[in-house]
């Protein structure tokens, strides 16, 4: 529905009346800044308001929505009915939500998607993005499972609207989901459904890896490390923090121009025994390094390494 069309039909059908805008409210029990609101198009009367509008105003509803479908919707909604004869399409949804509940649009899209279950519809974008606002995590996620695919555009902007496994399974929808889409909607998703989205993108990079270890478990995160193909020193030092000895030791050893640099940084998270493999395999380890590292190991582990590479 068009809110600026709507409201100016209001204004127009009050000034007929000979009307203020402070009357119309009296009679309508809101306050004239709601009915200015109104008038201006910046916001929508409520639905429970709409049959006294209507009676003030001596116009039916169909007559101030001036849109079929959507008259349709609202009348049923009032009515309490639950008619399946009356199935609204995404676009009608969007037209109605703004002056709907929340549970009002959540119902009317449960009855959308049990009645178009052939998976066969297209769902536009800007539809999906309007509509992200007004429903549940679950309602969301049937509507964009009938569709079959989604785009990584569209999934960066509903993720904060959904629960992890829910984005989790609209993600796994998205052909080829990227490492900035990755990365964008990670603050949204437990570790174990950020890990499943991560393996699914193909060209998982090492940057992405880096920022999005905050969010992962320690074996979750080493499972997608280790399906880099280019794991750098400069991500392993950003991950560090994130992960376990043993598992930051697979994920080291996966590197293979791992340097002196990087040992001394991930060295304070790591066990003596651990520390002292990854040294060992390290072509870039000199005096320097093993000061450094001295102080993270065991006597026998430190001694050991001395040997090798002095």
């Amino acid at each position: 529905m068009n809110m600026q069309a709507i409201g100016m039909k209001i204004s127009a059908l009050r000034k007929e009346r000979d009307m203020t805008q402070v009357d119309l409210a009296d009679k309508l029990c809101v306050t004239y800044q709601a009915v200015s609101s109104w008038e201006r198009g910046n916001s929508m009367p409520d639905i429970a308001k709409l049959p006294d509008i209507s009676q003030v105003l001596a116009v039916s509803i169909d007559e101030l929505l001036d849109n079929a479908k959507a008259s349709l919707i609202v009348k049923n909604v009032l009515s309490g009915k639950e008619s399946s004869e009356i199935v609204p399409d995404l676009e009608t949804l969007v037209d109605v939500a703004p002056i709907l509940k929340p549970s009002q649009v959540n119902a009317l899209a449960k009855q959308s998607s049990s009645a178009n279950n052939e998976y066969n519809i297209t769902v536009d974008s800007e539809l999906l993005i309007e509509l992200a606002h007004n429903l549940d995590s679950e309602n969301l996620k049937d509507i964009i499972l009938q569709s079959g695919n989604i785009e990584n555009s569209t999934i960066i902007v509903i993720a904060c609207f959904m629960d992890s496994e829910d984005l989790k399974q609209v993600s796994m929808l998205c052909q080829n989901i990227d490492n900035s889409t990755i990365t964008a909607i990670a603050c949204y998703m437990d570790s174990e459904d950020l890990k499943e989205i991560a393996i699914k993108c193909e060209n998982i990079d090492s940057n992405t890896i880096a920022s999005i270890a905050c969010y992962m478990d320690s074996e979750d995160l080493k499972e997608v490390a280790l399906l880099c193909k280019n794991m750098d020193n400069d991500a392993i030092a950003a991950i560090a923090c994130h992960m376990d000895s043993e598992d930051l030791k697979e994920v080291v050893l996966l590197c293979e121009n791992i340097d002196g640099k990087t040992i001394e940084a991930v060295a304070c998270h790591m066990d003596s025994e651990d520390l002292k493999e990854i040294a060992l395999l390290c072509k870039h380890v000199d005096k320097q390094t093993l000061t450094t590292l001295a102080s993270f190991m065991d006597s026998e582990d430190l001694v050991e390494l001395i040997k090798v590479k002095i």
